[in-house]
């Protein structure tokens, strides 16, 4: 199994992927400049490829191109996903530096 490139910080923290058309609500379980694992109760069998994830950061929203990389199944409902980020917009970077001092 290859090894991740970067450290991924443990977080809780709500978001929304935008895919065909329709939003789905998630929970970022561990986060990295290049990449987050989404766990949701909902089964968002648009997310496939690429789609979007909204961060709600301070008054606004950050938004993130994502690519589905795996998909988490349990009795055929979505449980969680890994999303890679292609040349995420220095915000976001910003964003995932910010938290290291928080920890």
């Amino acid at each position: 199994m290859a090894r991740r490139g970067t450290w991924r910080i443990p977080i809780r923290m709500k978001v929304w992927l935008e895919a065909g058309g329709r939003e789905y609500a998630g929970t970022v379980t561990n986060i990295s400049e290049n990449g987050m694992y989404i766990t949701t109760d909902q089964s968002p069998g648009d997310v496939t490829g690429q789609f979007r994830i909204a961060i709600p950061v301070n008054d606004s929203m950050l938004h993130v191109p994502g690519t589905l990389v795996r998909r988490t199944m349990i009795n055929g409902g979505c449980l969680g996903m890994g999303v890679t980020l292609q040349n995420p917009p220095q915000s976001y970077i910003d964003f995932v530096e910010n938290l290291l001092y928080v920890l």
